[in-house]
C-alpha cells in the first residue's frame, strides 16, 4: 500500500511537472482533443450565387491564418515529446522498476525535473516570442482585384443614369437607372446588396437626373406623376418618398417630346436635418427645394429669379459665394443667391452638358461640353469670368468619332479629372500644369460608361447595367 501511494504521488507530481513544462499543449495531448478552427467565420456573403466568388475575393483584410499557427505548434510537438521522454527517464516508465525506487531517488529526480522546467520555460517563452514575430512577418495580405465588375439586373428601358455616393462612409453606393430602379453596392467589399434592391414599382417614370444631398438621393423626373422623389439611404431597408409639388410646367410653345418636368439637378447642402437642392426644368425655370430630412413628402419650393433662354441643361452650386452656375446649352449664367441677381450671361461655343465646381478649389469650374476632341473646358474665376477663354481644354476622341451622349458625366478629385466614354475607355487626366494636361492613365472596359465617380480612392464606373471598380486606378 505504501508503494502504491508513493507511485500515485510520483505520477501526480510528474503530470504537474509536464504541465509546467509544456503549458496547455500537455493538457490537450492528455485529453487527445484538438480544437478545429476556421480561417474566416464571417457571414458576409452576397445573396446571389453568381456574386459569391467576386465578393469573397474582394475583401481587403490582413489575417494570420490559423492553419499556419496549428502547423507551427505541431512542428513543436516532437521537441516537447523528446523533453518529455528525457524527463521520464529519471522516473522509470517500467511499472516494476518504479515500485523499487527509494524515496531519496524520487526526490532527486523531481528536483532535476523542476530545475529543467525553469530553463525550459525560459526557452519556451523565447520560442513563443520568435514564433509571434514569425507569424507577424508571414501575415497573409488579400488585395482587391485591379478590376471588379458588379452586374446589375437588366430591365426594359433601364438605361444607366447616375452612380451616387452618400456622405456617410458606412452607407453603400446607389445606382439609378432611367426607369427609377435603385440598386445598392457595398463599396468596401464591392458586391450588390440584393436584399436592398428597390426596383420600379410599376409606375411609368423617366429619370432625367439624380443627385445626392448628404445621405438622401434625389431623383428628378421629366414625366410621370411626380417631379421629385427622395430616397433616404440608411442601414435599414430602403424606401422611396414621392413629393407632392409640381412646380415645372410645360409651355404651350414646347413639344411634349422635349419633356415636361425636371431636366437637371444641383445639390446644395444637407445641414441641420434639412435637404436643399435646385431643379432646372424644360420650362426654363429654376426652383430651390428645401425639405425636412424626417418628413420629405411636402418640401418648400421657391422660384429663383432667373429665366433662361431655353431649357436648363446643367447646374452647379458654388458654396463659397452662395451662387448658382447654370446653363441653357449655349449660355452660362451666374446667379448671386444672396442678392437674387443674375448678370448678363456669357456665350459659349459648344453645348454644355455638365458643370463641375471644384469641391476644394471653388474658383475652378469645369464644363463638360459637346465636342469631338476637347470635351472638358476649365475656367479660373481669378483670371476672369466665363466670357474669357478657358485656361485649359482637354479630352478624348471616341473610337467611333461620335459625340458623347449628354448624360455622360465625370468627376474631379484634387488635381485629377476622370471620365468614361461610350466605347468603354476610362481616362484619367492630371491638370496640375494647365499648359500641358497629361493623360495620366487609361483603361479599356467592355461596356460603355455613363457616369464615373471616385470612392475611397478607387475609380468606379456605371454603364450598361454594370458597376465596375477600377481599384488603385488613381495611384498605380
Amino acid at each position: 500500500m505504501t508503494s502504491l501511494s508513493r507511485s500515485r504521488a510520483v505520477s501526480s507530481r510528474r503530470d504537474q511537472a509536464m504541465a509546467d513544462l509544456c503549458g496547455d499543449w500537455w493538457s490537450s495531448m492528455r485529453s487527445s482533443s484538438v480544437a478545429s478552427s476556421s480561417d474566416d467565420d464571417r457571414s458576409n456573403e452576397p445573396a446571389d450565387a453568381g456574386e459569391v466568388t467576386e465578393a469573397s475575393s474582394s475583401r481587403t483584410e490582413v489575417r494570420t491564418p490559423l492553419t499556419r499557427t496549428v502547423g507551427v505548434l505541431r512542428g513543436q510537438r516532437p521537441t516537447s515529446q523528446r523533453s518529455t521522454t528525457a524527463a521520464r527517464g529519471s522516473v522509470s516508465s517500467q511499472p516494476g522498476e518504479r515500485n523499487n525506487h527509494h524515496t531519496s531517488d524520487i526526490t532527486t529526480s523531481m528536483e532535476g525535473i523542476h530545475g529543467n522546467a525553469v530553463s525550459l520555460q525560459s526557452r519556451r517563452s523565447q520560442r513563443a516570442s520568435s514564433l509571434s514575430s514569425e507569424s507577424s512577418a508571414d501575415q497573409e495580405v488579400v488585395r482587391l482585384p485591379a478590376l471588379k465588375r458588379v452586374p446589375l439586373p437588366k430591365t426594359p428601358y433601364g438605361r444607366s443614369r447616375r452612380l451616387l455616393i452618400p456622405a456617410s462612409d458606412n452607407l453603400p453606393l446607389v445606382a439609378i437607372s432611367m426607369r427609377a430602379d435603385a440598386q445598392f453596392i457595398n463599396h468596401r467589399d464591392q458586391f450588390r446588396l440584393t436584399l436592398n434592391s428597390l426596383p420600379n414599382p410599376g409606375v411609368q417614370q423617366h429619370v432625367e437626373d439624380a443627385c445626392v444631398v448628404g445621405d438622401t438621393v434625389v431623383l428628378g423626373f421629366n414625366s410621370g406623376s411626380s417631379q421629385i422623389s427622395f430616397l433616404p439611404v440608411t442601414t435599414k431597408a430602403p424606401r422611396r418618398v414621392n413629393s407632392q409639388p409640381l412646380p415645372h410646367v410645360s409651355s404651350p410653345r414646347m413639344s411634349r417630346s422635349s419633356g415636361e418636368g425636371v431636366r437637371c439637378l444641383a445639390a446644395m447642402n444637407a445641414a441641420a436635418g434639412s435637404v436643399e437642392f435646385f431643379t432646372g426644368g424644360h420650362d426654363r425655370r429654376i426652383f430651390k427645394w428645401s425639405a425636412d430630412a424626417q418628413s420629405l413628402e411636402e418640401p418648400t419650393v421657391t422660384k429663383i429669379n432667373i429665366f433662361l433662354d431655353s431649357g436648363v441643361s446643367a447646374m452647379a452650386y458654388r458654396h463659397n459665394d452662395n451662387s448658382l452656375v447654370s446653363s441653357d446649352t449655349k449660355k452660362l449664367y451666374v446667379t448671386d443667391l444672396t442678392r437674387s441677381h443674375t448678370p448678363r450671361p456669357a456665350q459659349v461655343s459648344n453645348d454644355i452638358n455638365q458643370i463641375h465646381v471644384h469641391p476644394q478649389i471653388p474658383h475652378l469650374t469645369l464644363l463638360e461640353v459637346r465636342h469631338l476632341d476637347h470635351q472638358m473646358s476649365m475656367f479660373d474665376r481669378r483670371m476672369g469670368g466665363f466670357d474669357k477663354a478657358p485656361c485649359c481644354t482637354f479630352g478624348y476622341r471616341n473610337t467611333n468619332a461620335k459625340f458623347q451622349q449628354s448624360y455622360t458625366k465625370g468627376s474631379i478629385h484634387h488635381t485629377f479629372f476622370v471620365r468614361g466614354h461610350q466605347d468603354g475607355t476610362v481616362v484619367l487626366w492630371d491638370f496640375r500644369n494647365v499648359k500641358n494636361i497629361v493623360t495620366k492613365r487609361q483603361s479599356q472596359l467592355t461596356k460603355s460608361v455613363v457616369h464615373t465617380v471616385i470612392s475611397d480612392g478607387h475609380v468606379v464606373t456605371f454603364g450598361d447595367s454594370v458597376v465596375t471598380f477600377l481599384n488603385d486606378f488613381l495611384h498605380s
